[in-house]
């Protein structure tokens, strides 16, 4: 056959090509890789109870559980009594102190005060767009830019 349907050049593709095809061809992987999910799933749940059905109850592994219990109870009781107590002290510490205040509102004259500025300096800062503040070591105003 010369003249084939099937042109196979593909140095002749450009990168975006080669690559956006690549990509589709992953994608759909993924999507068939996908599909198959369940029955992997119920392979490996088989595979699951059977393990637990040997390790548990023919091998009688229920019976280290059952040693055990008292232990664990012992310990979701003992953890279950310290949180249970420690909410209860937090809550008579907290009983009638207010939960939240309310946040007092800065003045321009507060922040001026505050960091060494004239009010009317500070107002023409705050209307610029941009600006640098430069720090000093003690957390006053060196430099503004």
């Amino acid at each position: 056959m010369k003249n084939p349907l099937i042109i196979e050049k593909p140095e002749l593709q450009s990168n975006v090509l080669r690559y956006g095809w690549s990509s589709v061809t992953f994608i759909f992987w993924i999507l068939y890789i996908y599909l198959w999910l369940p029955l992997i799933t119920l392979v490996a749940w088989w595979i699951g109870a059977k393990l637990f059905n040997l390790q548990i109850v023919q091998l009688k592994g229920y019976t280290g559980l059952i040693d055990k219990l008292g232990l664990f109870l012992a310990i979701i009781f003992l953890l279950s009594v310290t949180l249970i107590g420690w909410a209860e002290i937090e809550r008579l510490r907290f009983k009638d102190k207010p939960r939240r205040t309310e946040n007092q509102a800065v003045t321009v004259d507060g922040v001026a005060k505050r960091f060494n500025l004239q009010e009317d300096q500070l107002v023409q800062l705050r209307q610029k767009k941009y600006i640098i503040v430069h720090f000093s070591d003690k957390g006053l105003i060196s430099r503004i830019t």
